[in-house]
């Protein structure tokens, strides 16, 4: 696992969270800071005796802040997810602008992205690591009293990938892309306001090794989560 470069990516990525102090798509004035744990299922190409597919726990620290008088806000979030046979840190950095019509809000933005992906099955390890864009939009709106966000994202990479299995190694580099999507809901949980979100996302390019040679395949990541209010 690639422990120095996730603790020196936590450490930036978390005080830039602290000082942004972000829920995608969010329209709240002021600034918002929540924590949030769930499940999640990357389903990823098959390495070795593994079929890819497994079941974690990912964990996140978020936050947003929009600017008193005018539609811009500023947000970043970072995230952790592990299983027995992947790990992955993702941080984005985004900025968005909210068109607020009545209870419905629209949004847009973007900013910088990160993911790093380790994949591991026996003395075999894939390294998927991305960094570029990411191109978000989103949709909040009421049903009764419960607010109820859509948010979209389009991300545009540089893929490293690499792999090695006792002294074999190979590498490459090239352009990747992801699509996603998340449903979010508001509800109070035990007195703390919180936020349950369902998320799917679709690695259009995913490091794989397959055939004798290190290229792409797809990948699919299915997230659940609940997000807790702390400021």
């Amino acid at each position: 696992m690639r422990c120095n470069q996730f603790f020196r990516s936590l450490s930036v990525a978390v005080c830039m969270t602290l000082a942004l102090g972000m829920s995608p798509a969010s329209a709240i004035d002021g600034s918002e800071l929540n924590t949030s744990v769930g499940v999640w299922a990357p389903l990823l190409p098959s390495l070795g005796s593994s079929s890819g597919d497994s079941l974690g726990t990912i964990v996140g620290l978020g936050g947003h802040h929009r600017f008193e008088g005018y539609r811009t806000s500023v947000e970043s979030n970072i995230k952790y997810g592990v299983t027995n046979t992947t790990e992955m840190i993702n941080f984005d950095a985004i900025m968005r602008d909210t068109w607020d019509f009545g209870d419905h809000h629209l949004s847009a933005g973007f900013g910088y992205s990160m993911m790093n992906w380790d994949q591991d099955a026996g003395n075999q390890s894939i390294d998927s690591d991305y960094e570029g864009a990411k191109v978000v939009a989103g949709w909040q709106s009421t049903f009764g009293r419960t607010p109820v966000w859509l948010d979209l994202s389009l991300g545009l990479y540089n893929l490293d990938g690499s792999y090695t299995s006792g002294a074999v190694s190979d590498h490459f580099s090239d352009f990747a892309t992801t699509y996603g999507v998340d449903l979010k809901t508001d509800f109070v949980a035990f007195g703390i306001p919180s936020r349950a979100v369902f998320g799917v996302n679709y690695l259009y390019d995913f490091a794989a090794f397959q055939d004798g040679q290190l290229g792409t395949d797809d990948a699919v990541v299915l997230t659940g989560a609940v997000e807790f209010l702390l400021y």
